[in-house]
């Protein structure tokens, strides 16, 4: 009989669940920042994680023997608690920062509180590489594998246990991860009770450590109105959902200020804590809703095109599907953008929206609004891409790392491409001063339509505080703008541009000193390439490249930002995207102190020794990144693009890892540039060729994508270890760390400004530096290689 307990299966096992634990934690955090702050926050995540991961190989150069694992795992538990309860109790006011030098510190410490775990794992996981010897490569695809277990071990925990939960899951985790190490026992046996116990107790978070969301988030604000109730609560997979009733809630886009009528009550509900998306109380088939519909900007469609079959995109918590049902379309397709607001609908708020998703004229389709546009060949009268975002203010920036690919140029132009003979698109966007959300909706859907004469067949108009652009498959006839000038009106909406347009119609109802709207919309169209360069925001059209439609920061604006910081109401002064150059400067500072403090530890690596594991390091997050962004464009939702990239590529590296004995390390890095620098351009065409297919082709097509590219980033850091001297390992993954944190923010930038081909190729750029260091790196080593075949 073979007795098996965890100590005979130290330390991989525990290896295993410390790295799981680790990303779970990292995950759940992501989650936990982006409801509590802003996408900034949820960003920083990364970078965190993998700088707590390069400090501790700084303190293994000073002390790479003796700390009992146990002990570290207990502490990573501890930590997290820890960082949870500053997070979470520290109030951070990200409003105030620019003139209240205290929240600088708050901010450091909420910096420093969510590293301090990552910091232990990592302590953890270099202490078992540095003791392996020659068997490093086994440990780090142990780690890896782990740490991919991690991903889906977070997208299970979060929706069951909620955020909270998801965080004392993880510190479970580390302390079963201490039980793996212990020696059996007595210890053993109460680190195993103690794991089951905080497992148990995630299921059942006390209300006391409810996490406490920024008091400048819109949910946090709508809490203060008066007789204001949470009615629901809970956490999804990719989102957490709020639904609040306080009699206060009216949300209505562009509803012209000539309605008089009065309006129906609405639930207001919040996704990650931003809104509302507002749950209308009044049936589609009520005389009401005809009214309602009738001073919306969207009826001017409905108007020109009675009893249409129309497809409405960005749909929210269905206003605009209610619109287009008062309006008396005959069928109304709407695209399934959160899976989570349409369980709220259906099920505890189908008799408060008078069961508006049972209509029998609507139709829910399976996939969101950028898969919605491939999904069946039908053709539509109408296809409306709804306003259900909130107002973002242009120098804001909170919002600039978020893909929206329902509004970029190639979404409009399926748009068009899904529409009937006679067919319109509508879009509705905020307007700003000076014009910048519409204008850039308006620049994209020029672009759009750039094969074709535009003039004759777009019209666009503004109310107080919208405005709305009609194309149309064909030019507009003199019937439908006589209908159309009847419509703005009746409405008291101003005329943007129309095909017959006079001067005097111009800035006649909602005035400003000048038609600013008018003139810009018009040297879109006669100029666009002219107008957006010398335009003060950026204006250039998202592609699904770079599908940033809310990134309007040009470089020559800084000293105007710089000059106005603090002096507006929004996060960080109003800094935008200034943010993340300070983030960039600030981790390239961390870095160089992580690269020079193992030297005071008697390491003395080569040149080429950092120079390798710092562009091995650089280059997986310049690679990862821009492929999670570009993944979720075809698995239709970030949560399970993160999923399953972080998954394929962990997974499959831990793989490379292990075999990475057997393969030429020089071979290995050749093509895995060339396969990254393939990738780059091969990628857009299989992302279109597989957009519209089944999910489960669709995930068979990012596996056999993403595998090869894993399997090959796992070989350069376990290849490396097994070249370089036991004393030397801290340093390494230190200075892979320490890049990876530079190398995460770097990804975003370029991104944001280049585009995710550029990224990837500056990734590929990046391996070949290691590959040109590996000429002195494979030399430096030679007493290595008789244990390398040995291993063999």
């Amino acid at each position: 009989m073979v007795r098996i307990s965890l100590s005979s299966m130290k330390p991989t096992f525990g290896l295993i669940l410390i790295s799981a634990s680790a990303l779970a934690f990292e995950v759940t955090l992501t989650r936990i920042f982006a409801v509590q702050q802003f996408h900034h926050f949820a960003f920083l995540v990364i970078g965190l994680a993998v700088m707590g991961f390069a400090a501790s190989g700084v303190i293994l150069s000073f002390k790479p023997y003796g700390t009992s694992l146990i002990a570290l795992c207990l502490a990573y538990s501890v930590a997290i608690f820890v960082a949870y309860a500053v997070i979470n109790f520290v109030t951070f006011d990200s409003y105030s920062i620019a003139w209240d030098r205290r929240q600088i510190w708050i901010l450091f410490l909420y910096f420093l509180s969510a590293a301090a775990p990552f910091l232990f794992a990592g302590w953890v996981i270099g202490a078992n590489l540095a003791s392996a010897g020659p068997q490093a490569y086994r440990r780090y695809a142990a780690n890896l594998m782990g740490s991919a277990l991690g991903v889906p071990l977070a997208l299970v925990a979060i929706p069951l246990l909620g955020g909270e939960g998801a965080v004392l899951f993880s510190l479970a985790l580390g302390v079963l991860a201490a039980a793996a190490f212990s020696r059996g026992g007595r210890a053993q046996w109460v680190l195993l009770g103690g794991s089951l116990i905080l497992g148990m107790l995630s299921m059942a978070i006390p209300s006391q450590f409810a996490l406490r969301l920024s008091p400048y988030k819109p949910l946090s604000l709508t809490e203060l109105a008066p007789k204001a109730q949470t009615t629901i609560s809970r956490w999804a997979p990719a989102a957490r959902i709020d639904v609040v009733e306080s009699g206060g809630t009216h949300v209505f886009p562009g509803l012209s200020l000539n309605a008089g009528l009065e309006l129906p009550q609405q639930a207001a509900l919040f996704v990650d804590g931003d809104g509302p998306l507002p749950i209308t109380n009044l049936s589609p088939t009520s005389p009401e809703a005809a009214i309602l519909a009738r001073h919306m900007p969207a009826a001017l469609a409905y108007q020109l095109r009675p009893g249409a079959n129309s497809l409405v995109l960005q749909s929210g918590a269905g206003l605009e599907a209610l619109v287009a049902l008062g309006s008396g379309a005959d069928r109304v397709h709407i695209a399934l953008d959160e899976p989570a607001v349409f369980d709220i609908l259906d099920g505890p708020y189908d008799e408060f929206s008078e069961g508006l998703l049972q209509d029998a004229r609507l139709e829910r389709l399976e996939r969101p609004s950028r898969g919605a546009l491939l999904e069946g060949d039908e053709q539509y009268d109408i296809v409306h891409f709804a306003l259900s975002d909130p107002f973002r203010p242009v120098t804001n920036g909170a919002f600039s790392l978020t893909e929206h690919y329902a509004l970029t140029v190639e979404s409009l132009s399926d748009a068009m491409g899904r529409l009937s003979e006679d067919g319109l698109l509508v879009l509705t966007r905020w307007l700003g001063t000076p014009p910048s959300e519409s204008a850039r909706a308006w620049a994209t859907l020029l672009a759009a339509m750039d094969s074709v004469e535009v003039e004759e067949r777009v019209l666009a108009f503004r109310g107080m505080r919208t405005a709305t652009m009609i194309a149309s498959a064909r030019p507009f006839t003199s019937e439908e703008l006589r209908l159309s000038r009847e419509f703005l009106e009746l409405n008291g909406y101003d005329p943007i541009w129309l095909p017959d347009l006079k001067p005097a119609e111009l800035n006649q109802r909602n005035r400003l000193p000048k038609p600013a709207y008018h003139e810009l919309y018009l040297a879109l169209m006669k100029s666009p390439q002219s107008t957006i360069d010398s335009y003060e925001f950026n204006l250039t059209p998202p592609t699904d490249d770079r599908p940033y439609f809310y990134h309007f920061f040009r470089w020559a604006q800084t000293p105007e930002v710089l000059s106005s910081l603090g002096q507006t109401w929004q996060p960080f002064g109003g800094s935008g995207y200034l943010v993340l150059v300070a983030l960039l400067a600030m981790m390239m500072m961390i870095a160089a102190a992580l690269l020079i403090l193992p030297r005071f530890a008697g390491a003395s690596p080569s040149a080429p020794g950092i120079a390798y594991f710092a562009f091995i390091g650089a280059g997986y997050l310049l690679v990862e990144i821009p492929l999670i962004q570009q993944f979720t464009l075809l698995l239709d939702r970030p949560a399970l693009a993160l999923a399953v990239v972080l998954f394929t590529l962990l997974l499959t590296s831990g793989i490379g890892s292990w075999f990475s004995v057997r393969l030429p390390l020089r071979g290995s890095l050749t093509i895995l540039v060339a396969l990254v620098i393939l990738t780059a351009l091969a990628l857009p065409a299989l992302m279109r060729l597989g957009l519209s297919w089944p999910l489960g082709a669709r995930l068979i097509l990012a596996a056999l994508v993403l595998a090869p590219l894993g399997t090959l980033m796992g070989i350069p850091f376990a290849s490396g270890l097994r070249r370089i001297g036991p004393a030397q390992i801290p340093w390494a993954w230190s200075a892979n760390g320490a890049l990876s944190g530079v190398g995460g923010v770097v990804a975003a930038m370029l991104t944001l400004d280049l585009g995710f081909r550029m990224a990837l190729i500056i990734g590929a750029l990046a391996y070949l530096g290691a590959l040109v260091a590996t000429r002195t790196l494979v030399g430096a080593r030679l007493a290595n290689q008789g244990n390398e075949q040995h291993a063999a």
